[in-house]
């Protein structure tokens, strides 16, 4: 992990400018000798946008019916977390997480969620991706230092690229009066100290 970039882009993440984070990445990634990864400049997930509204909608009208029912505690926020995706390269995928109490500190409280997807989305578009991913795993090839550098910046860019999909969606939620657009929701991977909040 190139924790020096991830420190970087992190404080793009947290003041909500995640396009500046993406060109930052990209830009880092364009710099290293050309390697399968590089194909990731330029590629985005927003064409998951309305799956993703779908789920996020699904999911909403399940734990809100469970909070009616718990009647000790709220709907406050989500979480969405994509799987270890750099060593789970034969699908990537996200959960989801409902809360009724919000952390202040840090984000340890992520971990005692009350409800959570029953069912995940399987995330479609970077396949070449994640055979290049298996490729490497496979191969040892993260022992070439281009390879391990442009691997390393890859798996933070795939996650602002999963950011970047939940804030469009948001965004159209909003516009659109979807009630779960007003909840915060948190976005990171598996394991990453990136969060990104919406909201």
């Amino acid at each position: 992990m190139n924790f020096e970039l991830e420190d970087k882009l992190n404080e793009y993440v947290k003041r909500n400018d995640l396009d500046s984070a993406i060109k930052i990445a990209e830009s880092e990634l364009s710099k290293i000798s050309q390697t399968e990864f590089h194909q990731l400049i330029g590629m985005n997930l927003l064409h998951l946008k309305s799956e993703l509204s779908e789920f996020i909608s699904k999911f909403y009208s399940s734990a809100k019916l469970k909070y009616t029912f718990n009647f000790t505690k709220k709907l406050k926020a989500f979480y969405c977390e994509m799987n270890g995706f750099t060593i789970n390269y034969d699908r990537w995928f996200i959960d989801l997480f409902s809360f009724s109490e919000i952390g202040e500190e840090d984000y340890d409280w992520l971990a005692d969620f009350e409800y959570n997807t029953k069912k995940d989305l399987t995330i479609t578009g970077f396949e070449n991706l994640q055979n290049v991913y298996e490729d490497v795993y496979k191969n040892k090839k993260d022992e070439i230092p281009e390879i391990e550098q442009a691997y390393e910046i890859a798996e933070l860019l795939i996650i602002l690229r999963l950011q970047e999909l939940f804030r469009e969606t948001y965004k159209k939620a909003k516009e659109n009066g979807k009630k779960w657009g007003d909840f915060p929701m948190f976005v990171t991977a598996h394991d990453y100290e990136m969060i990104y909040k919406i909201n």
